[in-house]
């Protein structure tokens, strides 16, 4: 679950940045505050990054341990695999709610996606429509037909 909100993060702050209208001064504006405050965020990332690195391994053993009832559990000493698959996955889901739900044009592109979809579904539906003649009946016939072919 904390991969996928990372990787909802991740795409909605790609889709922030790289939007084709309004990407290029948001891109200028953060780059500005990063260049202002480089330093000071560097060596707080770096404390930081520090401090829970070095608790959450202790923190996930004691609560498995409290939890199962089981203290051996605090001496287990493992390290999970990440799955990058899953984060990319999860860059390009909070990339589509960004893109959906950005307050400029967000409106704009929901109804644009709405109206194409239901133009793909008529058109699909239509198209089921008219092959339906082609195919032969109803679909019990058609397993009938090919029973009697068959043996």
């Amino acid at each position: 679950m904390k991969r996928l909100a990372i990787g909802v993060a991740l795409g909605g702050l790609a889709a922030y940045l790289f939007d084709p209208k309004l990407g290029e001064a948001r891109r200028e504006r953060f780059y500005s505050l990063w260049q202002d405050n480089r330093d000071t965020a560097v060596e707080a990332g770096q404390k930081a990054s520090r401090a829970f690195e070095s608790a959450r391994p202790v923190a996930q053993r004691l609560t498995k341990a409290v939890g199962a009832g089981d203290w051996a559990k605090l001496f287990e000493q493992r390290r999970r695999s990440t799955s990058l698959p899953k984060l990319i996955g999860a860059a390009a889901i909070g990339g589509a709610l960004m893109y959906f739900f950005d307050p400029t044009r967000g409106t704009e592109r929901r109804r644009s996606a709405i109206v194409t979809g239901r133009q793909a579904a008529a058109k699909i539906i239509e198209s089921v429509k008219t092959q339906g003649g082609r195919i032969g009946g109803p679909p019990g016939d058609a397993s009938a037909r090919a029973k009697s072919r068959v043996g």
